[in-house]
């Protein structure tokens, strides 16, 4: 099964280098920038269990004040 799902990383200055973390069984990209608003990326997980890790580790980013889920598609 593969879940995708665009969300936006809520929070001021965030920066590129940042987000490109380490996630286990799943793969993200940078979709683009809102100035002074946040990031919209792109991510495809294994399982809605790793997509969920996925939210968890990006709300540690510095910096990130909100993760909003902007839509999930799930692909059997």
């Amino acid at each position: 099964m593969m879940v995708e799902s665009l969300i936006l990383l809520e929070g001021e200055g965030l920066k590129e280098e940042n987000l490109w973390i380490s996630l286990t069984n799943a793969k993200q990209l940078i979709v683009g920038f809102a100035t002074n608003f946040g990031v919209v990326l792109h991510i495809g997980a294994n399982s809605a269990d790793d997509l969920q890790n996925a939210f968890i580790e990006f709300a540690k980013v510095e910096g990130v004040t909100a993760v909003v889920t902007m839509m999930i598609h799930v692909q059997k």
